[in-house]
């Protein structure tokens, strides 16, 4: 339950945040609801996707390519990088959770709007 939680928590404030917004605009209908929900989504699933695709490697020997050749000569600099495949992989799942949450939302919703 833990591991859902911060993704639920994330997804409830954007969706308060959304309506707030949408009332305050005076724009309250299914549509813009649907409309503004995708775009949200999209935001967290574009962060989640990068994440998801620099942890599986791909990028991994560019970058050692780019440190051995490019890098400035410094006589304390340690030889050893981060991989790109470390850097997101604790928090990928948040960000594809969160989008995944808002995404169903705005589906949902448009659901309705053509029904």
């Amino acid at each position: 339950m833990n591991k859902i939680k911060w993704p639920l928590i994330t997804s409830a404030v954007s969706s308060i945040g959304i309506i707030t917004y949408l009332f305050v605009k005076q724009t309250v209908t299914i549509r813009s609801i649907s409309d503004t929900f995708f775009i949200v989504s999209l935001f967290f699933l574009i962060i989640g996707l990068a994440l998801w695709v620099m942890s599986s490697g791909f990028f991994d020997n560019f970058q050692r390519f780019m440190k051995m050749h490019f890098r400035f000569k410094k006589k304390n600099e340690p030889k050893e990088f981060i991989p790109f495949s470390e850097i997101g992989k604790a928090h990928q799942l948040y960000w594809l959770e969160t989008g995944g949450i808002l995404l169903i939302v705005s589906i949902v919703s448009l659901l309705f709007y053509f029904l």
